[in-house]
C-alpha cells in the first residue's frame, strides 16, 4: 500500500501546488472556500515529511523498532510480529511531530493501534524521564463519537496496555461499597445508568454517558491516577467544567487522540469538542523537572478522519497549527472501500421484493460454516422487524442461528450484551442501524448486507467496512429496489464498484416459496405502522444533493409493503370478518395530513394507500373530506393504539393479533434512533 504523507502549510505567500492525489484536490477545494492558501508536498514514499525524523518505528516488525521494551513484548504477545502501514506511518510522524497530526485511513486498517501505541509510548517513556508524580495525572484521552466505540476502544487497548504494567486507580477498592462490587458484573443502578466496573483488570476508565458521576470520578481522586482515559466528548465537557479534581488531573496532559473526527464534528459534538480542545490546552502546565517552565506547551493532538472536510481542518488548525502533518494511507486513489471488500447489487422491483430477495440471500446462505453477517437497516424500528422477522423464519424452518440487534434505542447494557456475543459467537447474526457502522470492529465478519439504502454516502461505505477487515477478504451486498436507483448512481459515481449486478427473479418457485414463509409470519404481527412510517422519514431526510428521490412513488411503495406484509382486512372495527361475505379491504398505513404535507405527498395519488388523519390542509386538492374535513379512522387508530402505547391496558406489550406470543425477542414500532442518520 503507497502511504501519502503531506505537510499542509498555512502561507500568504506560495502558490498552491496541484497534484492528482485526491486529498490534495479535498485541501485546494478547502483553500479556495476559506479563502486560504495551502501548499501542499507529498511524497509517495514511506519516508517522513518531518526534516528531522528521529525515526522510532524503523521496520514494520515490532521488535526491530525503537518502542519500549514493554509495550514490544506486549504488542508480540497479544497482537503479532508486525505492524500495518498505517499503524509503522503514524507512529513515527505523531511522536516526532511538534504539536500533532491528522490521518486520513480506510476503515479495518488497525488504526486503533495506530493511535494507542504511541500513547502508551509516551506514558512508559515518561516514567522513564523519573516524572514523580506521573501517576497523579492523566497523560492522554482519546474521544470517540459514540459510547459504544469508546467501549471496543476501551476494551482493545486495555489487554495491551495490562501486559505494559497499566493499572487503574489503586484507591478504588478501599472506597468500594457493596454496591459498587455488584457493578463490576455490569448492573444498573436505579436510575438505569450503565456501571462501570472499575476493577485492576480494566486500566483504561470510560468517561461517557449513562454512567454515574461516582462511578467515573473514583478513577480521579485517589493517590493514583490513570494514565490513559477514553471518552465521549458530553460527558468529558461535562465533568471538565464542573468537576475541580477531575480538570486538574489533566494539567500535564500530553496528547489528545481524537477519533472518528468526522463523525464527531458532523454530530451534535462539534462545539463540545472544539471547547475541549481550547480547554485542555488553557490548562496544560510545563512538567516540572522535565519541560521549561518560561514556554507555553499544549498537547499534542491526533485527528483520525475517514473524510476530510472543512470541519476537520479547521479543527486540524485549532488543535495543531496552520502547519500540520496530514497522513494519507488511503494512496492516490479516490475510492475509499478497502480492496478487501467485494460489493455487488441486488435490484428488485419493489421494497417488498428487497425484503424477500435479502431473505432468501440469508436462508441461502445460513448453513456454511463461515456465514456470520451484519444486516443493515435505516431506522431502529426497521432494525427490530427484521430482528423478529428473521428469528422467526428461522425458527419456522428448523434453523438455530442466535439473532441480535443492535441499534441507539436500545439501553447501553442490550447493546452491550449484542456486540460482546456477536463477537464471541461466529454461529450469530447481527442486525443493526447506523450505529454499528462507525468504528465498530467485529471478527470474522463475512457479509455485510443492506436492506436498503443510506442516507449518505460515507454511511455505506463505513457500513460495509465491518467485513473485510485485518486483511480478510469481505463481501458486501446491497440489496435496492428500482426507486432507488438514484442513490445507487450516487454511489457508483462516488468510486463504489459492484462486482457483480443481479435483478431479483421474484417470480421464480423459491422466490415465491420465501415470500410465502414471510408472509405467514408477519400476518400475525399486531402492526407495522411506525416502522413503515419511519422508512418514509428517512426517505424524505436523504438530501436531494446526494441523491433524487421520487418520494411520492416511494411512499406508494412502503405502503404496498405494509398491505403484502398485514395482508387485507374488512371494514370492521374490531379488524376481524364477522363472516365469509364481509368485505375484503387492503391495509393502508395510517399518518396524518399534517405528516403526510411534511413529506411531500400528493394526497390524490397517495390516498388509495393511506389512511389520512386530523385535518386537511386548506390547500389541498381533494375534495372527499368526510366530517367536515376529517378521516374516519377507526379501522387504524386501534392499532396503531397498540403500536405506539404498547398493552392497552398498560401491562406488558402483546405485539400479535392472535395472542400467541412466539418469543417475540421484544419487537415493537417506534421512531428513529437520536442522530442515526441512516
Amino acid at each position: 500500500m503507497t502511504t501519502v504523507i503531506q505537510r499542509v502549510l498555512h502561507s500568504q505567500n506560495k502558490n498552491l501546488l496541484i497534484s492528482s492525489n485526491s486529498l490534495v484536490n479535498s485541501i485546494f477545494n478547502y483553500s479556495i472556500k476559506s479563502n486560504k492558501n495551502y501548499s501542499t508536498e507529498s511524497t509517495e514514499s514511506t519516508e517522513s515529511s518531518t526534516p528531522s525524523l528521529n525515526k522510532v518505528i524503523t521496520s514494520n516488525v515490532i521488535e526491530e523498532t525503537n518502542l519500549h521494551p514493554l509495550l514490544k513484548k506486549a504488542f508480540i504477545k497479544n497482537i503479532g510480529p508486525t505492524l500495518t502501514p498505517v499503524q509503522e506511518q503514524c507512529i513515527n510522524e505523531f511522536i516526532n511531530s511538534k504539536n500533532g497530526i491528522v490521518v486520513r485511513a480506510k476503515t479495518g486498517t488497525g488504526k486503533t493501534f495506530a493511535f494507542g501505541i504511541p500513547v502508551m509510548h509516551s506514558v512508559l517513556s515518561l516514567k522513564d524521564e523519573n516524572f514523580k508524580h506521573a501517576d497523579k495525572y492523566v497523560n492522554s484521552v482519546i474521544f470517540s463519537p459514540t459510547r459504544d466505540l469508546a467501549f471496543q476502544t476501551r476494551k482493545s487497548l486495555s489487554e495491551l496496555w495490562s501486559e505494559c504494567g497499566g493499572k487503574s486507580n489503586s484507591n478504588l477498592n478501599s472506597r468500594r461499597d457493596s454496591r459498587d462490587s455488584r457493578n463490576r458484573r455490569g448492573s444498573r443502578d436505579r436510575r438505569g445508568q450503565q456501571q462501570q466496573s472499575n476493577d485492576k483488570s480494566e486500566s483504561i476508565p470510560l468517561v461517557i454517558g449513562q454512567t454515574p458521576y461516582r462511578s467515573t470520578m473514583n478513577y480521579f481522586t485517589g493517590n493514583e491516577v490513570p494514565p490513559i482515559v477514553v471518552a465521549t466528548p458530553g460527558r468529558f465537557m461535562d465533568m471538565l467544567e464542573n468537576e475541580p479534581k477531575f480538570r486538574n488531573t489533566f494539567k500535564y496532559l500530553q496528547n489528545i487522540i481524537i477519533d472518528e473526527a468526522d463523525e464527531l464534528l458532523n454530530g451534535n459534538f462539534k462545539e463540545d469538542i472544539n471547547k475541549i480542545i481550547d480547554e485542555l490546552s488553557s490548562i496544560r502546565e510545563p512538567i516540572p523537572s522535565i519541560e521549561d517552565s518560561s514556554k507555553i506547551y499544549k498537547p499534542k493532538t491526533m485527528l483520525f478522519s475517514a473524510t476530510v472536510n472543512d470541519d476537520v481542518f479547521n479543527l486540524a488548525e485549532r488543535a495543531i497549527s496552520n502547519d500540520f502533518p496530514f497522513v494519507d494511507v488511503t494512496g492516490a486513489k479516490t475510492d475509499e472501500v478497502n480492496e478487501n471488500i467485494t460489493q455487488s447489487l441486488i435490484q428488485t422491483d419493489s421494497i417488498f421484493d428487497t425484503y424477500v430477495a435479502s431473505i432468501k440471500f440469508i436462508l441461502d446462505n445460513i448453513r456454511e460454516k463461515n456465514f456470520k453477517p451484519i444486516i443493515f437497516l435505516s431506522t431502529t424500528t426497521s432494525v427490530d422487524f427484521i430482528s423478529k422477522l428473521l428469528n422467526d423464519v428461522l425458527q419456522d424452518q428448523n434453523i438455530r442461528r442466535r439473532v441480535l440487534s443492535f441499534h441507539g434505542k436500545l439501553s447501553q447494557g442490550k447493546r452491550d450484551s449484542s456486540q460482546r456475543i456477536f463477537r464471541e459467537n461466529d454461529n450469530t447474526i447481527l442486525v443493526a442501524s447506523g450505529i454499528g457502522a462507525r468504528g465498530m470492529d467485529f471478527p470474522n465478519v463475512s457479509h455485510v448486507i443492506q436492506i436498503g439504502v443510506s442516507s449518505e454516502i460515507d454511511s455505506h461505505t463505513h457500513k460495509i467496512g465491518r467485513t473485510g477487515r485485518a486483511g480478510k477478504k469481505g463481501n458486501a451486498l446491497l440489496f435496492t429496489c428500482k426507486l432507488e436507483e438514484p442513490f445507487v448512481k450516487a454511489l457508483k459515481k462516488n468510486g463504489n464498484k459492484f462486482s457483480d449486478i443481479t435483478h431479483f427473479d421474484a417470480n421464480d418457485e423459491n422466490s415465491i416459496e420465501v415470500a410465502n414463509i414471510i408472509k405467514d409470519q408477519t400476518r400475525s404481527y399486531l402492526d407495522l405502522n411506525d416502522t413503515f412510517f419511519a422508512s418514509l422519514t428517512h426517505y424524505r431526510n436523504i438530501p436531494s444533493k446526494v441523491a433524487k428521490l421520487d418520494l411520492n412513488n416511494l411512499a406508494i411503495d412502503v405502503a404496498k409493503c405494509y398491505q403484502e406484509l398485514l395482508g387485507e382486512e374488512n371494514e370492521n372495527e374490531n379488524g376481524d370478518r364477522d363472516n365469509d361475505d364481509d368485505e375484503i379491504l387492503p391495509q393502508k398505513l395510517s399518518m396524518s395530513y399534517t405528516a403526510a404535507k411534511h413529506l411531500g405527498l400528493d394526497f390524490r395519488t397517495t390516498e388509495d394507500y393511506f389512511e389520512f388523519t386530523g385535518r386537511r390542509p386548506n390547500n389541498s386538492n381533494n375534495n372527499n373530506s368526510r366530517s367536515g374535513g376529517y378521516r374516519n379512522n377507526n379501522r387504524n387508530s386501534k392499532r396503531n393504539d397498540w403500536s405506539r402505547n404498547g398493552d392497552r391496558n398498560n401491562n406488558n406489550n402483546n405485539y400479535y393479533r392472535s395472542g400467541n406470543n412466539r418469543n417475540d425477542n421484544n419487537y415493537r414500532g417506534g421512531n428513529r434512533e437520536r442522530g442515526d442518520r441512516w
